[in-house]
């Protein structure tokens, strides 16, 4: 079964459940496709930009949880997780490859992503 996770905020508690979603979905073998898009690109930078303005975010800084860049990078030691940085959001930001962390494996428009993932589920993370 295949997974795709759309994810466009950079705010701290979405950022967490759409690692903790990938954790998940790949830890019974399904393939997981992770598109970045929009804010969501600027936690993925090598100098992330990640807002921290609701309540759950706030409780995560203030007791230390697990990031959720350390999440994903769990995620993807299954083999079965691909992270895209949105073509569009990148150009928007002036972001190229260099610009992104290592566990963003590529930059890709959203047909990439759909190609993907297509007859799969896909989740929403707004």
């Amino acid at each position: 079964m295949k997974t795709g996770i759309i994810v466009g905020s950079n705010e701290r508690s979405r950022l967490t459940y759409a690692a903790m979603s990938t954790v998940i979905v790949s830890s019974i073998g399904d393939e997981v496709y992770v598109f970045l898009t929009m804010d969501a690109v600027k936690g993925f930078t090598k100098n992330p930009e990640v807002k921290s303005e609701d309540i759950s975010s706030k409780i995560m800084v203030e007791k230390k949880e697990e990031d959720y860049i350390s999440l994903f990078r769990k995620a993807k030691k299954s083999g079965k997780v691909k992270i895209y940085a949105c073509s569009y959001a990148s150009k928007l930001f002036g972001y190229t490859k260099d610009d992104y962390s290592d566990i963003v494996d590529e930059i890709a428009g959203i047909t990439t992503f759909s190609m993907d993932v297509e007859g799969g589920q896909i989740i929403s993370v707004w």
